[in-house]
């Protein structure tokens, strides 16, 4: 029997809500977000009796999701969800589908039915048919707790399975009958999770390939946040002069002003031709998606190494020349270590084509959409260096998700994988919640608002002071030039608004307008500095064009069904 196993503490009468309640304490669970229903009040009284942990009453089941996931990104703890049955779970499952995408740990504790109505089909409230069916696709994990008993040793799994190789969702379903029930409980130590060490011989291997190379890349992805190897990654990039690009959800990896970082902007065809031009990639915790490997038709150098803690990952959209199985940061300091003899090669001239190829950027998107790079500007001395940009599915966040510099890992967060419109408010609540010590601002469109508006009240109620930027164009507005470009005009895409700033008064929150650049850049500093919850409508134009005028050599086709600023 496993050593940690053996150390139980002694079983004594619990109930089965109190039992969730002690699993969660056990794996250092401080905060929790939820609704309690019929189903689950067992678990709520629970909660209330041990009084260490904090929830947060969302206003509905996505939204206590989203702020989950929005936690679990910010801190690099796991965020857990509380819902009641059937519809309450089902409304769960889209964050959890963000989360599963985003490789972002996210537990759902969900009730059920009692235990011998399940799959009976006797017309229960809130009964689903097969409600563990629905969360297999968006979970790594699944399980129901069938006694009180099970509890504890369901919960400790559920953070194995989480925390073990690639973060990503589980969940939990315990019939209300079994959280009310009570029972001899054990209680097994908790989860503690261990890092991958790579093998030595794929790490000699790597080395190698790199000393040999004479213009080595390096490209970070989310697994280099997710293991907090920034440092490490910085240490080789210096070590070996290699610039470093980064994918959307590991901005931030390598701080974007750092000589060497190229920036999240390898879609661009000038990043393109640099990537073209180097002779071995070091790919750190990335998948290869399609929109980041451009419809997977990047050029990739003649070495690629691929260094991820997934072994399902390597081969499935590029063979390398080496997969090195391992967490990155114990990776990254085994490579470093191999390299501590050798002297630091002389970065200077590669710093200068970073910089040049960063401007050369810049300066093209400025001449196919100066608005862009105007809005860019605006957010960058505006926003404190510290602040943390939760991102909703807007033309605004297109921008920043290419150009806006970061400079700390956890500081921009964005619904990358499965692109969910709504993500953005609840989940900035989460990150504000997980981060009281940095200004939050969520960046929205109109459309993506107005799907979970209502979690305004839960900023209001708890006093949660993150900004929310609206940009606000009366339509989906990122559809609009996709359907222009594809049929001639655009259709059921124009929305009727509500006046956002009364909106956010109504809720209690500060509502402001800012029709101009110059206006938004004030009321940011002025909103971050009040430590309100704020909402800021942007209305446009101000001219923000996602593709209109684009030079078409720059553009391509299939990237213009996606919207990308950068690639159409």
């Amino acid at each position: 029997m496993d050593g940690e196993l053996r150390q139980m503490s002694v079983a004594k009468q619990t109930n089965g809500g109190e039992a969730v309640v002690r699993g969660l304490v056990d794996h250092g669970v401080e905060t929790v977000f939820g609704i309690p229903g019929a189903h689950n009040l067992a678990l709520y009284e629970a909660l209330r009796c041990d009084g260490r942990i904090r929830h947060i009453l969302a206003r509905h089941e996505q939204g206590a999701a989203f702020m989950a996931d929005g936690y679990a990104r910010a801190s690099g703890k796991v965020g857990v969800c509380l819902s009641t049955s059937g519809p309450a779970f089902l409304n769960v499952a889209t964050p959890l589908g963000t989360a599963y995408c985003d490789s972002s740990p996210v537990l759902c504790i969900a009730s059920q039915i009692p235990s011998a109505a399940i799959g009976q089909e006797k017309g229960y409230i809130h009964e689903c048919r097969d409600q563990l069916a629905c969360a297999r696709p968006v979970t790594t994990w699944c399980a129901r707790a069938d006694s009180p008993a099970d509890i504890p040793g369901t919960v400790r799994e559920a953070f194995a399975r989480m925390l073990a190789g690639r973060p990503r969702p589980t969940a939990v379903e315990i019939p209300c009958d079994i959280l009310e029930a009570a029972d001899h409980v054990v209680f097994p130590p908790p989860y503690r999770a261990h890092r991958l060490a790579p093998q030595p011989g794929s790490i000699a291997a790597a080395v190698a390939l790199l000393q040999a190379s004479r213009r080595p890349v390096l490209w970070a992805g989310n697994g280099v946040i997710g293991s907090g190897a920034s440092d490490e990654l910085r240490q080789l990039a210096e070590r070996l002069g290699a610039p470093v690009f980064s994918t959307v959800l590991g901005k931030g990896a390598l701080p974007e002003d750092h000589p060497l970082s190229a920036g999240s902007a390898l879609v661009h065809p000038a990043a393109q031709e640099f990537l073209g031009s180097c002779d071995a990639l070091l790919a750190v915790g990335t998948r290869f998606t399609q929109e980041e490997a451009d419809d997977w038709s990047l050029p990739m150098p003649g070495v690629l190494i691929h260094l991820d803690i997934d072994p399902e990952e390597f081969g499935r959209n590029y063979d390398p020349t080496l997969a090195v199985l391992g967490d990155a940061r114990e990776s990254l300091r085994a490579i470093n270590h191999r390299l501590e003899s050798q002297a630091a090669r002389d970065s200077s001239a590669r710093v200068t084509e970073v910089d040049q190829l960063r401007t050369r950027i810049v300066e093209d998107c400025r001449e196919l959409a100066p608005a862009g790079v105007e809005l860019i500007e605006t957010l960058r001395s505006a926003l404190p260096r510290e602040s943390i940009v939760v991102n909703d599915l807007c033309i605004g966040a297109y921008w920043c998700r290419r150009l806006l510099d970061r400079y700390e890992p956890r500081s921009f967060i964005y619904p990358w994988g499965f692109c969910t419109l709504g993500f953005g408010l609840p989940a900035g609540i989460g990150a504000q919640l997980a981060r009281p010590d940095r200004p939050v601002v969520v960046l929205s469109g109109d459309g993506g608002f107005l799907f979970n508006v209502q979690e305004l009240a839960v900023a209001v109620q708890f006093d949660i002071p993150l900004v929310v930027l609206v940009f606000n164009n009366n339509s989906y507005g990122i559809l609009k030039p996709q359907q222009t470009s594809r049929f001639g005009h655009a259709h059921a895409v124009d929305l009727v608004n509500p006046d956002f700033v009364r909106l956010a008064e109504s809720f209690g929150a500060v509502g402001i307008r800012a029709a101009s650049w110059q206006q938004l850049s004030t009321s940011l500093g002025e909103a971050i500095q009040s430590a309100r919850p704020t909402v800021i409508d942007v209305p446009l134009p101000i001219p923000l064009p996602v593709m209109e005028g684009a030079p078409r050599a720059l553009y391509l086709a299939q990237q213009q069904a996606v919207g990308d600023p950068l690639t159409g």
